[in-house]
């Protein structure tokens, strides 16, 4: 498994890193609305999307990261693009801290996740991925 961090500098994060190596290629592009508001209500009642990315090679998303919002709480959940209905390993991970992160690593049909992270008023570093592109984290970001 590849890993990367998607942020204002590109590097290993925190304790996922002794897992592989870093991956780098093309920014990830932002991923549909539709599926942003499928995923806030995933993270449950009240929540509303706040960002997104998509991971993937050569201008095709395998997966697709939402940060939702709801009253100082952060969801994460990384949506399948490619080999939907087939468990296979799916990730979705947040924290206030890049080397203390929340994580839902595991085989899954659909999506990983949701995670959580109660941060207000603090950044937060927060991502995903699947076994074709590994792990990509953003942060620190949403710092208010």
């Amino acid at each position: 498994m590849k890993l990367g961090k998607r942020s204002k500098t590109l590097s290993l994060f925190g304790s996922v890193a002794a897992a592989g190596a870093l991956a780098i290629g093309a920014a990830p592009a932002h991923a549909d609305s539709g599926s942003a508001w499928y995923a806030a209500s995933l993270c449950g009642s009240g929540y509303r999307p706040l960002d997104s990315f998509n991971v993937g090679d050569s201008g095709r998303a395998t997966s697709s990261i939402y940060l939702s919002y709801n009253g100082g709480w952060d969801c994460v959940v990384t949506l399948k693009d490619i080999h939907v209905g087939t468990p296979t390993w799916t990730d979705a991970t947040i924290g206030t801290d890049e080397n203390n992160m929340n994580p839902d690593p595991g085989n899954y049909s659909y999506y990983a996740g949701p995670v959580y992270a109660y941060a207000p008023g603090t950044c937060i570093w927060w991502g995903g991925g699947d076994g074709d592109t590994g792990v990509y984290v953003e942060g620190p970001d949403h710092c208010n």
